[in-house]
């Protein structure tokens, strides 16, 4: 019995540990908080962020206001149950013209009699430059065609593409039709693939 407790003390710690290590390699950012608005854990990249919302306040692991009134909201719906799946989510800009996607949910754990809000942090930026990669890798594009496709994604317009790099429009449409064909071309081999007709 003593063993038995003491493996699942271990393997709490580990999984703790797991957790910890996760969360951290997220490029999202991850903060739990109170409902007084006290921060009870933040990963790297949630101090990033919020140092990038404000860069002048010094990091005391206060939450900035600009996301607190986004878990005001959550907060305002209090009449809810906790297990009701409520998220409220708004885009926050920073003052060099970042924009970030804010969610807040309630997080309820055993080991604490209140719950905690859940907020994640998402920089929009590299969330499309992150998609912009894995498409690249899953259409077999050129590195020309990639170079195009993340300032594409980046919602860059043909002439700012061609400007970026040194190309005329022209050359940054041909590139893009050519992308677009192989997207295409990717979906209906899906399609294909998925409905046994291969």
């Amino acid at each position: 019995m003593l063993s038995s407790l003491q493996n699942h003390k271990t393997s709490i710690k580990v999984d703790s540990v797991l957790l910890q290590g996760i969360l951290e390699g997220l490029i999202d950012g991850v903060l739990i908080v109170t409902s007084s608005g006290e921060w009870v854990y933040g990963n790297f990249q949630a101090y990033r962020i919020c140092q990038r919302l404000h860069p002048t306040v010094p990091m005391r692991k206060s939450v900035p206001s600009s996301i607190w009134q986004v878990c005001q909201q959550l907060l305002n719906h209090q009449e809810l149950p906790i297990d009701h799946p409520t998220i409220v989510e708004s885009n926050i800009f920073s003052s060099k013209s970042e924009t970030f996607r804010v969610r807040v949910r309630w997080l309820e754990l055993s080991e604490v009699k209140c719950p905690y809000l859940l907020v994640t942090l998402e920089d929009c930026y590299q969330s499309t430059q992150s998609q912009a990669i894995a498409e690249i890798q899953q259409y077999d594009l050129t590195p020309r065609q990639a170079d195009v496709w993340r300032l594409r994604r980046a919602g860059y317009s043909y002439r700012e593409i061609a400007n970026q790099l040194y190309v005329g429009v022209d050359t940054v449409k041909r590139h893009l039709k050519d992308i677009y064909a192989k997207q295409r071309e990717y979906k209906l081999l899906q399609c294909i693939t998925s409905h046994g007709l291969w």
